[in-house]
C-alpha cells in the first residue's frame, strides 16, 4: 500500500513538473515571438552546448508559431465570414417564422 501510494505521489510531482517546463516553454517563445518576431535566427555556441540546445527548441518553437500564425489568419478569416453568414441567415428564417 505504501508503495502504491509513494508512486501516486511521485507520477503526480512528474506531471506538475513537466507542466511547469511546457509553461515555461512556452513563455520563452512568446517573448521571443513578441520580441524578435517570426524572422529570429537561431544561435549556436558550441562552448555552450546547453544554452544553444535550448535557444535551438526556443527557435523551433517561435518558428512553429510564425508557421501556425501565417496558416491560421487565413482559416480565422473564413471561418468568420462563414460564422457571419450564418448568423444572417439564421436571422432572415427567424423572422419569417415569428410572422
Amino acid at each position: 500500500m505504501v508503495g502504491a501510494e509513494l508512486h501516486n505521489i511521485f507520477s503526480g510531482l512528474l506531471e506538475l513538473a513537466v507542466l511547469a517546463g511546457a509553461a515555461l516553454y512556452a513563455g520563452l517563445v512568446l517573448t521571443n515571438y513578441r520580441t524578435e518576431g517570426a524572422q529570429i535566427r537561431p544561435r549556436v555556441d558550441l562552448h555552450d552546448p546547453a544554452h544553444s540546445a535550448e535557444r535551438l527548441g526556443v527557435w523551433l518553437g517561435v518558428k512553429g508559431l510564425g508557421l501556425a500564425v501565417r496558416v491560421g489568419t487565413p482559416v480565422f478569416g473564413m471561418l468568420s465570414e462563414a460564422s457571419a453568414d450564418v448568423g444572417d441567415w439564421f436571422l432572415s428564417h427567424r423572422h419569417h417564422e415569428t410572422r
